[in-house]
C-alpha cells in the first residue's frame, strides 16, 4: 500500500489477517475515504528536530557508558594493588566483561523484540549501574569478578538496543547517518577512562569502611559507572519505538507517539490518521509458554529467506572484532615501548620486533598506581581521528558498502605489509591501519538494523552482539597470546581472513534497499 492511497472507513474498515507471512489490509465497505500512510511516510512526516538530536544525543551517552563500564575495567583491575592479583587472576578479571556480554546477548534479543527497545535499554542501564557500583566495594576479587560479570551481562544490551530504538524513532533519510554516527562515541572511550584514571589515581588517600579500604581505584570504579545512571535518567524523557509498538498491533498507541515527536520535532500539524507497516510480519503470540515463545523469536533468523543475511552479517562481525579486539589488547604495549624508548630509531625494525623486544624485556609486575601523560595524549589523538574519521563515514552513509569493503581492504593489506616493511614509523602507520577496521563495526550493525524485518530485528542486533563479543574473547586470548612468539605468522593470517571479509561484504544489498512489502 502505498502514500496517497485511498480507503473507505467504517467499523469494518480493515480486515487484518493473522497466521500468515504477511499483514494483509482489505477494503470492506465504500462510504467515507482517508488516506493510509506507509510506517516511513509516517515517520518521515513527523520530522527531524529536536526530539531526534535529543535521542541521539542520550543514546550516543549510553555507548560511551557502555564502552566505560566494560573497557575501563582494565585500569581498575591494574590499579587494584591491595588485592595483590596474580597473572592467572588478573585475566580471569579481564574477561569477565568479555563474557557476561556473550552471557544475555540472547535473552536480550527476546527482551527488545518482546517487551520493547525502550523498556529493554532502562533495564540494561539501570542494571548494569546497580552491579557496576556494588562492584567497587568488593572485599575479595572474586567477588569482584562475579558483580563485573553482572554489570556487563547487563550493560551488553545497550548497543543493539540503541541502535534499533534510533534506527525506528527517525526517517530513513538520516537512519544510516545515525546509526553510523552514533557508535563513533566509542572510539573516544580509550582517551576518557584514561583521563580519569590519570586523575583520580594520582591522588593519595585510603578511607578503613571496614570491609573494604576505600582507595583511589575504587573512586576511578564508581567514575566510570556514573555515566550508566546519567544516561538512565534521560532515556526515561524519550518514547517508545513506534515502529515496535505499530508492529505490537496497537496502531493508535504509535500514532500517539508519533504526534508527540512530530509535536517536539517542530511539526505544526502532523496529518496522518492510519498508519501500517508495509514490510514482511508475524503476530506474536503471548499465550504460549516462553521457551516456544523464545524459539519462534529465533528460529525464523536461521530458516530461509533470513537465513543468508543472518549468516552473511555474522561472518563479517566475526572477522572485524576479532582481529580488531586482539590488536587493541596490544596498543598499550606498543605505547610504553615507544614512551619506554625500549625500540631505538633503526631503520631495521619493524613492528613485530617491537613485540619481540618488548617480550624479552623483565617486568616487575602488573599493579600499576598511575596513567603517564604520553598515554593520555597517544589515547585521545587516536580516539578524535577516529571519530572524526567515523562522523565523515556517516556523511558519506549513502556508501557505506564501498566504504566498508575499502576498510576491509586497507586492514588486510596492513596486516600482510607489516612483517615486509621496516622503519618505526612506518610500522607504527601501517598498525593504525590495521585497526582501521575498527570504523567498519559501525557500519556492520547499521546493516543489522536495515537488513531484518521489525519483528526479528532486535533479537538478530543482540545476536550479532553475542558473536561480536565471542570474537573479541577468541582474538584477544589468541593474537595476544600468538603475536609474541608468532607475529609475522599472525599478521598474515589475520590480512588473509580481512581480505575473506572484502570478498563477503561484496554480498551485501545496496546502499539504499528497497522496504520489502507483502
Amino acid at each position: 500500500m502505498t502514500h496517497g492511497t485511498y480507503l473507505k472507513k467504517t467499523p469494518e474498515f480493515f480486515e487484518f489477517h493473522r497466521g500468515k507471512e504477511c499483514t494483509v489490509w482489505s477494503v470492506k465497505s465504500h462510504r467515507r475515504q482517508e488516506k493510509v500512510y506507509t510506517y516511513d511516510e509516517a515517520i518521515e512526516l513527523a520530522g527531524n528536530g529536536w526530539y531526534i538530536i535529543g535521542l541521539a544525543l542520550v543514546l550516543l551517552l549510553a555507548f560511551v557508558s557502555m564502552s566505560l563500564d566494560m573497557f575501563g575495567f582494565s585500569v581498575v583491575v591494574s590499579s587494584a594493588c591491595d588485592f595483590e592479583l596474580t597473572h592467572f587472576q588478573e585475566s580471569i578479571l579481564l574477561s569477565m566483561p568479555f563474557l557476561g556480554s556473550i552471557f544475555l546477548a540472547y535473552p536480550w534479543g527476546y527482551i527488545s523484540d518482546t517487551q520493547g527497545r525502550r523498556k529493554g535499554l532502562l533495564i540494561s542501564l539501570w542494571g548494569s549501574y546497580i552491579l557496576a557500583t556494588l562492584s567497587v566495594f568488593s572485599p575479595h576479587w572474586i567477588v569482584l569478578a562475579a558483580l563485573k560479570f553482572g554489570s556487563a551481562s547487563l550493560s551488553s544490551g545497550i548497543q543493539s538496543l540503541s541502535l534499533t530504538l534510533i534506527g525506528e524513532s527517525c526517517s530513513p533519510k538520516i537512519k544510516s547517518a545515525l546509526l553510523i554516527g552514533i557508535p563513533s562515541s566509542l572510539f573516544l572511550t580509550f582517551g576518557v577512562y584514561n583521563t580519569f584514571a590519570y586523575f583520580i589515581l594520582s591522588l593519595d588517600f585510603a578511607y578503613d569502611l571496614g570491609f573494604v579500604i576505600f582507595k583511589p581505584w575504587r573512586l576511578l570504579g564508581l567514575v566510570l559507572a556514573l555515566p550508566l545512571s546519567v544516561s538512565a535518567i534521560l532515556c526515561s524523557f524519550f518514547y517508545e519505538s513506534p515502529k515496535f509498538v505499530l508492529n505490537d498491533g496497537h496502531e493508535k498507541k504509535a500514532l500517539n507517539i508519533l504526534r508527540k515527536i512530530s509535536k517536539k520535532n517542530g511539526v505544526k500539524q502532523y496529518p496522518v490518521k492510519r498508519v501500517v507497516l508495509q514490510e514482511t510480519t508475524t503476530l506474536r503470540r503471548k499465550d504460549i509458554p516462553f521457551l516456544q515463545s523464545l524459539m519462534e523469536q529465533t528460529f525464523p533468523l536461521f530458516k530461509a529467506p533470513l537465513l543468508f543475511r543472518t549468516l552473511h552479517l555474522f561472518f563479517i562481525t566475526a572477522i572485524i572484532y576479532s582481529i580488531n579486539n586482539g590488536f587493541y589488547s596490544r596498543l598499550p604495549l606498543v605505547l610504553d615501548t615507544f614512551d619506554a624508548g625500549h625500540v631505538d630509531n633503526s631503520t631495521t625494525d619493524n613492528l613485530c620486533d617491537m613485540f619481540s623486544n618488548y617480550n624479552n624485556l623483565e617486568k616487575d609486575g602488573t599493579c600499576i598506581t598511575a596513567v603517564n601523560e604520553f598515554t593520555i595524549w597517544a589515547s585521545l589523538i587516536q580516539g578524535l581521528l577516529y571519530c572524526f574519521m567515523n562522523v565523515i563515514v556517516a556523511m558519506l552513509f549513502f556508501k557505506k558498502k564501498l566504504i566498508l569493503i575499502t576498510m576491509l581492504f586497507v586492514s588486510s593489506l596492513s596486516s600482510v605489509l607489516i612483517p615486509l616493511l621496516p622503519g618505526r614509523i612506518l610500522s607504527i602507520s601501517l598498525f593504525n591501519g590495521l585497526l582501521m577496521n575498527s570504523l567498519s563495526m559501525t557500519i556492520v550493525f547499521s546493516y543489522y538494523v536495515e537488513m531484518f524485518p521489525t519483528s526479528y530485528r532486535g533479537m538478530a542486533a543482540c545476536l550479532g552482539v553475542m558473536v561480536a563479543r565471542l570474537s573479541a574473547l577468541a582474538g584477544t586470548n589468541l593474537i595476544g597470546t600468538y603475536i609474541m612468539v608468532h607475529c609475522d605468522y599472525t599478521m598474515y593470517l589475520c590480512g588473509i581472513l580481512s581480505l575473506g571479509g572484502v570478498v563477503i561484504s561484496f554480498f551485501l544489498p545496496p546502499d539504499k534497499p528497497k522496504i520489502s512489502s507483502c
